[in-house]
């Protein structure tokens, strides 16, 4: 998959993330069936969630590509800083959204935000296990 619109390195870091993104919202779906039914409230909150979550990916990876073009790095630090007040108020507005209103359940939409340190981290500590295993 490859989106014209992002950069190579964008598009590789969505490669890795995004099957492991929507896998996780449709385990989540399937573990709240006994709880919740068929309520359009979980995939409702998946959705904003996951959509939160992945447009402060991108947002992330734009501007530290960015950040390099910058002419100092007190100019680099502050376009990196303007653009976390933005990722932060996306997270933020989809937080909101999901406990203000019943349509979303509050769950569904904070788990998603926390996808990529999840899937990154954990990335990581199977590849440190694989390593020990085989030296």
């Amino acid at each position: 998959m490859k989106i014209r619109i992002f950069s190579k390195m964008i598009n590789e870091q969505l490669a890795f993330l995004l099957p492991k993104v929507l896998l996780a919202d449709l385990l989540i779906f399937i573990a709240a069936l006994p709880f919740y039914g068929l309520s359009i409230t979980v995939p409702a909150g998946l959705l904003l969630g996951t959509a939160a979550s992945l447009t402060n990916f991108i947002l992330i990876g734009y501007s530290a590509e960015r950040a390099v073009e910058r002419g100092s790095v007190k100019a680099a630090k502050r376009y990196m800083f303007g653009f976390y007040l933005i990722r932060l108020a996306i997270m933020g507005a989809a937080l909101v959204l999901g406990f203000r209103y019943d349509c979303f359940e509050p769950a569904c939409v904070f788990i998603p935000l926390l996808y990529p340190k999840l899937f990154y981290s954990g990335s990581g500590v199977m590849e440190e296990l694989k390593n020990r295993k085989g030296g």
